[in-house]
């Protein structure tokens, strides 16, 4: 669900998106030919073209909406440490 500050434009694309997964493929391919086509405001283009978890989400993106984003888009979802941060712990 969009906020006040969230333009419908970023979910309805976002839904597209789940329903369509053929459409998927442009987020790499004409991202910027995505975005208009959904009317995604200028101002909100730079943060889904690079933004990362938290400026997606101060745009008002429902949590599972900004994941899928950046799943799709080739972004990390959350910050990544290494596997023997475990491994360095047990004794």
């Amino acid at each position: 669900m969009a906020t006040a500050e969230t333009p419908s434009a970023v979910h309805d694309l976002i839904e597209h998106l789940v329903a369509t997964p053929a459409d998927r493929a442009l987020i790499r391919t004409d991202l910027d030919g995505l975005l208009q086509r959904f009317e995604v405001p200028e101002a909100h283009r730079a943060v889904m073209r690079e933004g990362q978890r938290d400026d997606l989400a101060r745009l008002g993106i429902h949590g599972n909406y900004v994941i899928k984003w950046l799943i799709w888009s080739g972004r990390p979802s959350m910050p990544f440490f290494p596997i023997s941060h475990y491994f360095d712990r047990r004794h």
